[in-house]
């Protein structure tokens, strides 16, 4: 979000609306969070967790658009391929949580998240991560204002978007930001939430 100043306010004004910041964000929320929505699938979207997906077996022959794919084959869903295909995500490598909605304006029905994987092989465990990271996603935002740092003079300290590492489960690079509570309240709410649960 330090990138992205201007779609993070944005996502923060709709949840200050539709929630108020008297509480966090709930999981019964975020039909009502369109933008939030949006912008969580194209952060998941834009930089892969699992690029090149999980390797699985073929356990009979097959073909698949013209090719023959013998049983035993390891097959690779090249996920990072997926999210870049532009006759679907026209500006891949561009940041763009409104390609997630209608020409109307509407949130799209499709809620395919690729980085889960698809079909029989999807992940199992897709039905508590997406809520988690969902839960956490919102609740980051609702309640903090993440910056580019400074540096000693006072110079915002760039952020390079493609620090990635190079592993098989891709993750950024160490850098520098500014994460700030946006208000008393929300540092209350984060406070109070450290005290009652165990971390």
């Amino acid at each position: 979000m330090a990138l992205y100043p201007d779609i993070q306010k944005n996502a923060q004004t709709e949840i200050d609306t539709v929630i108020g910041i008297e509480r966090l964000p709930e999981f019964e929320d975020r039909p009502s969070l369109p933008f939030v929505e949006a912008l969580y699938r194209e952060v998941v979207r834009w930089k892969p967790v699992a690029p090149l997906g999980v390797a699985h077996t073929s356990t009979a022959d097959d073909v698949y658009n013209g090719y023959f794919i013998p049983k035993g084959t390891t097959v690779i869903s090249n996920i990072w391929a997926m999210t870049r295909d532009e006759s679907i995500y026209p500006e891949p490598e561009r940041f763009n949580p409104d390609r997630f909605f209608t020409a109307d304006g509407k949130l799209s029905d499709d809620e395919t998240v690729l980085a889960f994987g698809f079909g029989r092989r999807i992940c199992p465990g897709r039905h508590n991560a997406d809520p988690t990271l969902w839960a956490a996603f919102v609740s980051i935002l609702s309640t903090f204002n993440i910056a580019k740092a400074k540096d000693d003079t006072g110079k915002e300290i760039e952020i390079d978007p493609n620090s990635y590492s190079d592993s098989l489960f891709s993750h950024p690079l160490p850098f520098s930001c500014s994460i700030i509570p946006r208000s008393e309240t929300a540092k209350s709410l984060v406070q109070a939430t450290m005290e009652t649960h165990d971390f």
